[in-house]
């Protein structure tokens, strides 16, 4: 299991929000390079960059920063937000990204779907936002009538590798994350699933690896010190250093 601390990027900074919310943001730093460089520091070796108002828009907004993160951190960097098209997936692969989320256009649009999968098999992993049931798209503000597991299932036997699986409800409100989800997820998905929303300590950590989860995304935890990020990374056996290659 891996541990990705969370770097969501608005406006040139390093923020967080409350359940997806744009009005309910916390600023945790002002420069997102130098927040990749600290985490490195202590040891991090992958981390979730977001790119909230490219998320917003459609199309990146921060992905020269974005770059500019993956050449300073030198390891295993996944990044989502407004990757909808061929060019854009070029220019984070180019950058060195080592996984691109797809959200919205997975969910919109099969066919680009299978296009980016044929292309770039290992690349890909699927954002799965889901919030009252439902999924979320267009940066969380509008809802998609599919099941999400079901669009789970589907999508991998389609050849997604895997899916990083966020409950808004939950997402920056450290109140835990949806276990019981997450061990349905894990009977009925047959590829990694990535976790977020809700992580407030070590102990959820644990959880979280008992149930058979690939990866957990930590954001507030880490911002708050809520959660040691250090005796997590131990938890999970991670020594210092990074590496490109794949969890």
């Amino acid at each position: 299991m891996q541990l990705y601390p969370a770097i969501d990027i608005r406006n040139g900074k390093v923020v967080r929000l409350t359940q997806g919310r744009f009005d309910q943001e916390t600023v945790y730093g002002e420069d997102p390079v130098r927040t990749a460089l600290q985490f490195r520091e202590r040891g991090v070796q992958h981390l979730h960059v977001v790119d909230l108002d490219g998320a917003r828009e459609g199309v990146p907004v921060n992905r020269s920063l974005i770059r500019e993160i993956v050449k300073a951190f030198r390891g295993f960097v996944q990044v989502g937000g407004g990757v909808r098209s061929k060019d854009i997936a070029s220019f984070y692969y180019d950058a060195g990204v080592s996984r691109l989320i797809l959200g919205t256009a997975a969910i919109k649009d099969p066919v680009f779907l299978g296009s980016m999968i044929e292309q770039h098999p290992d690349l890909f992993y699927v954002g799965i936002d889901v919030k009252d049931e439902s999924l979320a798209v267009n940066g969380w503000l509008d809802l998609d009538t599919q099941d999400p597991l079901e669009v789970m299932v589907r999508m991998s036997e389609l050849g997604v590798r895997g899916f990083v699986y966020t409950d808004i409800h939950r997402d920056g409100l450290l109140s835990g994350p949806n276990f019981a989800r997450y061990e349905t997820l894990r009977r009925t998905v047959r590829v990694p699933v990535i976790a977020s929303g809700g992580v407030r300590d070590i102990s959820d950590i644990a959880r979280l690896r008992e149930i058979g989860v690939d990866g957990a995304i930590v954001g507030k935890a880490i911002y708050t010190g809520e959660m040691d990020l250090t005796e997590a990374l131990r938890l999970l056996g991670i020594a210092a250093g990074g590496s490109r290659s794949a969890p």
